[in-house]
């Protein structure tokens, strides 16, 4: 779970968020021999990161399609 929550980070960050954290509560289960907590929480932060980028480029994009439709300059 945590390999296709970090690989999946890279394509699709809110896929790779869920399924880092639920690599990550699998992997804290008493019992458990599995390992790869580390890469649990590399794909928590690569989707994080990586989600944030999409947002600014969206908000960016957002106000640059309507400062086109208004006919206004970027600026104000």
């Amino acid at each position: 779970m945590a390999i296709a929550g970090f690989i999946t980070a890279f394509v699709i960050p809110i896929a790779g968020l869920a399924l880092g954290a639920i690599a990550i509560r699998q992997l804290r289960a008493p019992g458990n021999p599995e390992a790869g907590a580390g890469l649990a929480r590399w794909a928590l932060v690569v989707g994080s990161v990586i989600g944030l980028f999409h947002l600014a480029f969206f908000i960016l994009w957002l106000s640059m399609f309507e400062a086109a439709l208004s006919n206004a300059p970027l600026g104000g």
